[in-house]
C-alpha cells in the first residue's frame, strides 16, 4: 500500500511540473506597444541578405527600438530590442562581429537574428517579432504589429 501511495504521488509531481514547464499561454515580457514604422531599406544599408540595422525607440518605435535583419532578398525579420530577461532596463545591440546575432550585456544573452532564438545566455524568451512586410518594387520595408 506504502508503494502505491508512494508512485501516485511521483505521478502526480510528475504531472504538475510538466503541466507547470509546458505552458505556452505565458506573456511575452515585452510590453505591447503600437508599432507602424516604414522606410527605404537602401537608406540603413540592408540591401544584402544578412545585413541588420538597428533603430532606437524614437526613429521607428518599439518598446526599446527595433532591430532589423534581411534574411534574403524578399524576406525580412523585425525585432524589439527589449530584452526579454528585463526589459524595462535592457536592451540588445547587434553584434558588432557578426550581424547575425544581437546580445545584450545586462544578463549575458545573444539571440539569432533569423529568428530572435536565444542561442545563448538566460533568457527564457525570444525576442519579441513584429510583422515585416517588404515591397521590392519601392525597396521600403513596412513594420508593424
Amino acid at each position: 500500500m506504502k508503494q502505491y501511495k508512494y508512485n501516485t504521488l511521483i505521478l502526480i509531481f510528475v504531472a504538475l511540473f510538466l503541466a507547470v514547464s509546458c505552458d505556452d499561454s505565458r506573456e511575452h515580457p515585452v510590453p505591447y506597444v503600437h508599432v507602424r514604422f516604414e522606410f527605404n531599406v537602401i537608406h540603413y544599408n540592408l540591401s544584402a541578405p544578412g545585413s541588420s540595422h538597428q533603430f532606437s525607440a524614437d526613429e521607428a518605435g518599439g518598446y526599446r527600438g527595433i532591430v532589423v535583419f534581411r534574411v534574403s532578398m524578399d524576406e525580412f525579420r523585425a525585432f524589439d530590442r527589449a530584452c526579454p530577461c528585463d526589459p524595462h532596463n535592457c536592451k540588445v545591440s547587434i553584434d558588432p562581429d557578426n550581424s547575425w546575432y544581437a546580445t545584450d550585456p545586462c544578463c549575458g544573452s545573444t539571440f539569432l537574428l533569423l529568428d530572435g532564438t536565444v542561442v545563448e545566455g538566460t533568457a527564457q524568451f525570444p525576442l519579441k517579432e513584429y510583422r515585416a512586410v517588404f515591397s521590392p518594387s519601392t525597396n521600403r520595408l513596412r513594420i508593424s504589429n
